[in-house]
């Protein structure tokens, strides 16, 4: 069971929280490489021969330890939560939804605030414990009020993703 399971509905995301400019290390891309090469359902390119073979130097059965299990992962200091999502149109109407995508009109829009504020924890502890394990530096970045995010979290903002982490860990 889900809150507001619809199975057809229209779906809409800002591309400007699309994170790009990761950093990864060689291994990462390799890893990454397998992973498309495998999902590729005909055909694979690479500038050089010897990219076409990412297998010779990685584990092919555990995707899930690849980057030490968070190569798939965005960096969630670059992740922006919302708890409601307005549009406004051209003729001047609007609507709304909440987190779970019910619209104003019906019962249940917005009274999930007791999730709602334990996804916003979980998210503030995974801020934290990408900060312990990656440093200040962004493993992605996205736009936010249309600018690119910063590259480097300053010092106080780093020791603040570090404290998150020490709540998780107690």
């Amino acid at each position: 069971m889900r809150p507001n399971p619809t199975l057809f509905r229209d779906a809409f995301f800002n591309f400007m929280d699309i994170q790009i400019l990761r950093h990864l290390s060689e291994q990462e891309v390799r890893e990454m490489n397998f992973i498309i090469k495998s999902r590729a359902r005909r055909y694979i390119g690479a500038a050089k021969e010897e990219w076409l073979f990412p297998e010779k130097h990685i584990s092919k059965s555990q995707w899930n330890t690849y980057g030490n299990g968070y190569l798939l992962m965005p960096d969630p200091r670059d992740v922006h939560y919302t708890t409601q999502t307005i549009i406004g149109f051209e003729g001047g109407g609007s609507t709304g939804y909440d987190p779970y995508g019910r619209r104003p009109w019906q019962s249940d829009f917005g009274k999930e605030e007791g999730s709602v504020r334990r996804e916003m924890e979980t998210l503030q502890r995974f801020q934290g414990e990408f900060a312990r394990l990656f440093g200040p530096f962004r493993r992605g970045r996205s736009y936010e009020f249309g600018r690119l995010s910063k590259e480097r979290d300053d010092d106080s903002f780093h020791q603040y993703h570090l404290s998150l982490d020490k709540k998780k860990r107690g």
